[in-house]
């Protein structure tokens, strides 16, 4: 399996998790993001323009590394790969995405918030999995009961994380990063404050 974190070697820790409103926002927003250092985002399936932003940010944004978010099938992760998303992202644990995934060469990082679904995870070779909803699912706790169990696995956690809690997440050696909404907030982006935006950004 096609593993995400050769894109970490010189990148922030923390990836921006973004359900756009309107398509006329990506480009602003990924230019202020990438001014603040975040050259990795996700775009979540939730907003119906979600893949049209990513296909926008892949053909004119190259710098940047964009992936899809909240990919809950073979199909949509099929509209993400021909939307040139570079890794997938989703809630929960799907074999038949594993092996889409794996023919396309495409990193994914499935969700899990136990540790049958690590176990399967990792007996599946995947080297990343999402902590989700992290919060909820233990956070940090869950993490650290993990470690000397799947010592060879990475989580990415995502689902409750703050500004806050950030760094009680990234301290561990066994996440690889963290997702995190607060990067944009849906106030600021309904009122294309970019300026603010990049100040929310600059602090991380």
């Amino acid at each position: 399996m096609e593993s995400i974190t050769p894109f970490f070697a010189n990148n922030k820790k923390i990836v921006p998790v973004i359900a756009l409103p309107e398509l006329d926002m990506a480009l602003p927003l990924a230019d202020t993001l990438a001014a603040c250092g975040f050259t990795i985002l996700e775009i979540t399936l939730r907003t119906p323009c979600a893949l049209d932003a990513i296909r926008q940010i892949a053909r004119e944004r190259p710098a940047i590394k964009v992936g899809a978010g909240t990919v809950k099938n073979v199909a949509q992760l099929q509209a993400a790969e021909d939307a040139g998303a570079q890794f997938i992202v989703s809630p929960g644990l799907d074999l038949a995405m594993v092996s889409k995934a794996r023919s396309a060469k495409l990193p994914l990082v499935p969700g899990i918030m136990t540790a049958t679904e690590l176990m399967q995870a990792e007996n599946e070779g995947i080297p990343v999995v999402k902590l989700f909803p992290a919060t909820l699912a233990g956070g940090t706790d869950f993490i650290d009961a993990m470690k000397p169990v799947f010592p060879g696995m990475l989580f990415f956690p995502t689902g409750g994380i703050n500004e806050e809690s950030a760094a009680e997440f990234l301290a561990r050696e066994n996440v690889l990063c963290i997702g995190g909404s607060w990067l944009t907030p849906a106030r600021l982006m309904q009122q294309r404050d970019w300026p603010k935006i990049h100040e929310v950004a600059s602090r991380c």
